[in-house]
């Protein structure tokens, strides 16, 4: 793995030091590797096909020879379950710099468990005049896609009676490359009216069998009603397209 090369040369930097072999204070001036954001902040989300480029970032002092990542879930270094390097490392330079570098997740490959799904680490290096080495295990997740579908009636509704909502709640299942239901999740129902300008929520169903979503409202007003799984650290958000009812 190459990241491992790194942590070989800054042990030997302190071996050098721990000797007092002349030199060696000008390459052991340690200095973190830090301000390290992946994606922007948010989940990575991979569904059963298709790759996405993720971007991470951090700040780096001094490091001549370069600097580098590594993605991983499982426990750094030996009992990695997966990682990901990125497709071009930062090169050398003097004076403090932002290193950005992007990374790549594909779908049954990058990732082939669900159980791949959760928190996964940052391991972070930068060699040169001051060299840095720094693990974040709990630095961010990645996530199975998750997707909603939405279906109300009747069209048109009578005012005064009732309209009937249902969906189903799915995710990504990177073992078998197909998307299964999501049942005992927490979705919200929302309704936007036709003369308003935002979505609220009416209620929040669990999903049942094989990812099933069904409720039932009064008819009172013509607009559009749609479901929102909010997601968790194992599953993405999805937000279903809208159904638009028109009240008369």
């Amino acid at each position: 793995m190459r990241t491992r090369a790194v942590v070989g040369v800054l042990s030997g930097v302190l071996a050098l030091a721990a000797l007092g072999v002349p030199g060696a204070d000008a390459v052991t001036k340690y200095t973190d590797v830090k301000n390290i954001v992946v994606n922007g902040g948010k989940p990575v989300a991979l569904g059963v096909s298709g790759s996405v480029s993720v971007p991470v970032s951090m700040a780096v002092s001094v490091a001549t020879h370069g600097a580098d990542a590594t993605l991983y879930h499982g426990a750094w270094p030996e009992a990695t379950d997966a990682y990901v390097n990125p497709a071009k490392t930062c090169a050398g330079r003097t004076g403090d710099y932002t290193c950005t570098m992007n990374f790549t997740f594909t779908a049954l490959k990058t990732v082939k468990k669900n159980a791949d799904a959760g928190t996964w680490g940052v391991y972070a290096s930068a060699v040169g005049n001051a060299n840095a080495e720094k693990v974040l295990p709990f630095a961010f997740n990645v996530v199975r896609a998750a997707k909603l579908t939405t279906d109300a009636s009747p069209e048109p509704a009578k005012y005064g009676g009732t309209i009937t909502v249902t969906g189903r709640l799915t995710r990504a299942n990177w073992e078998t490359g197909q998307y299964q239901g999501n049942i005992n999740q927490q979705v919200q129902l929302q309704f936007r009216d036709s003369n308003a300008g935002a979505y609220t929520t009416v209620k929040t169903v669990t999903s049942g069998t094989d990812g099933a979503l069904k409720a039932t409202v009064p008819a009172l007003a013509s607009g559009s009603w749609r479901w929102v799984f909010a997601g968790t650290n194992t599953t993405g958000a999805a937000t279903s397209a809208a159904d638009d009812v028109v009240v008369k």
